[in-house]
């Protein structure tokens, strides 16, 4: 409430805090206003009624409303205001031309300070005029101005509100905070209080359509989460079939390679045999060299870590393996001539 009442019995003289404005009366009627600092009053029939100040005063206010798809939900504001110095504070007023007569101005204006200008900071040059009508109308139309801003700013949510939905409210925040604050400078002007500005603090839908949000936006975000790992594990099997198959392709190669030496290998092998014994069989030199290589391998496996090897008990099993490799060889021989 910035109405003041301070009942000043018979004294002569008092004092108004800066950036307040006094209210003096003659015999019950108003008769002028008090200015910051000391004011003289004509004793048993001029008393101050009350103060009004000038700052801007912030009051906080919650509104119900339902949005257009039918959910509840509470919109917290801060709606600053003051009272009004004059009327070149009201939009209404600032966005006219102002080459208005002087002579009008000058008789709805009153002096609120001393004529002693090295006194008044450089700042209130211009403020130290006090409109009468407007303070006139901000302390004796408007008894409660604070609960009468909040009766137009519900009004206007509970009409306005259905207009939107939920997710256009958060977004048209901007919009309906300007149109209520045309709205109230209309409604309020009259009565000599301005609207500075009017601030959405926060827009709280119930709890239940709040964790339903949260859920939907965590459903979400688990959706594009699965997405991402199953994109990753594709990637992840693709580059590892690669590799798989790089890994085949260089151990089929390698495998190749080997069986290349193995073959040069045996190609010398049999040509150095030759060279020693002339009139040998070749066949009879390979499944010696055979023979020699199946020797050199089962005793390198065997001092290799614990293996066990069953060998066979006589040498005729050992002749055995030697037909049954001589036979391949033959078999061999005999393929390659029929496709020729």
């Amino acid at each position: 409430h910035t109405h003041t009442h301070t009942q000043m019995g018979c004294s002569c003289c008092t004092c108004i805090s800066e950036s307040q404005v006094g209210i003096i009366e003659k015999c019950g009627k108003y008769d002028r206003l008090a200015g910051p600092g000391i004011s003289y009053l004509m004793c048993c029939a001029e008393n101050v009624v009350g103060e009004l100040s000038l700052r801007v005063e912030q009051v906080n206010v919650e509104v119900e409303t339902r949005s257009k798809d039918n959910v509840f939900l509470t919109i917290k504001m801060a709606v600053q205001y003051k009272v009004a110095q004059n009327r070149s504070e009201f939009p209404v007023f600032s966005k006219r031309n102002t080459g208005r007569s002087k002579k009008m101005d000058k008789e709805k204006e009153v002096e609120a300070f001393d004529d002693d200008s090295d006194n008044k900071p450089s700042s209130m040059v211009y403020t130290d005029k006090i409109d009468s009508d407007v303070i006139y109308s901000a302390y004796y139309k408007l008894k409660d101005p604070v609960n009468q801003i909040l009766s137009y700013v519900e009004e206007y949510f509970r009409f306005h509100g259905m207009e939107y939905t939920l997710d256009e409210m958060f977004a048209a925040k901007n919009e309906l905070t300007h149109e209520l604050l045309i709205m109230l400078n209309d409604k309020m002007n009259p009565y000599g209080y301005v609207i500075k500005n009017i601030l959405v603090v926060d827009i709280d839908p119930d709890i239940k359509v709040k964790q339903a949000m949260n859920d939907i936006i965590a459903s979400e975000k688990e959706k594009r989460a699965q997405q991402s790992r199953a994109e990753a594990e594709k990637i992840t099997k693709i580059l590892s079939a690669e590799a798989d198959a790089r890994t085949r392709e260089l151990a089929g190669e390698g495998i190749a390679a080997a069986r290349k030496a193995i073959v040069s290998g045996l190609q010398e092998s049999v040509e150095n045999f030759q060279k020693a014994i002339p009139d040998s069989d070749p066949c009879q030199i390979m499944v010696t060299v055979l023979m020699t290589q199946y020797l050199d391998t089962i005793k390198e496996a065997a001092t290799n870590g614990s293996n066990t090897f069953i060998m066979p008990s006589s040498p005729a099993q050992l002749s055995t393996m030697e037909d049954q490799l001589r036979m391949a060889i033959l078999t061999t021989d005999k393929g390659k001539k029929k496709d020729q």
